[in-house]
């Protein structure tokens, strides 16, 4: 039967599968299943699309564009923290300051609203 009229749903479970095969390689899938999960949460993915809906009216592309969007932002503020880390460490090193806590509590403070992603 074709899905003419929006009639086959496309499950979540289908949805998710095919976000997470999507992004897999780019970043920790554990990550992508909590953006994915926020994404229903405020109402960016919704609850059903029909097949036809999904792959046909660009809906897919959309929710893809967003992923992609909130991945790489999130590797930005990665890179932000490691090159911060990085040149706290420096600045220490040379004026021979030995506590890693303050790093911590620098790095950990400027950016407490944010996820870290693991990236392999």
């Amino acid at each position: 039967m074709l899905d003419y009229y929006g009639s086959i749903i496309k499950s979540n479970k289908e949805i998710d599968t095919e976000i997470i095969n999507k992004y897999r390689n780019e970043c920790n899938i554990e990550y992508i299943k909590r953006v994915i999960y926020n994404l229903r949460k405020e109402g960016v993915i919704m609850e059903t699309y029909s097949v036809s809906g999904w792959n046909s009216l660009s809906y897919k592309k959309i929710i893809f564009e967003v992923i992609t969007k909130k991945i790489n932002y999130q590797k930005q503020m990665n890179e932000l923290k490691l090159k911060s880390v990085y040149c706290l460490r420096k600045f220490f090193e040379l004026n021979n300051i030995n506590d890693n806590d303050i790093i911590e509590y620098i790095v950990n403070n400027r950016w407490i609203n944010e996820d870290v992603v693991v990236y392999y």
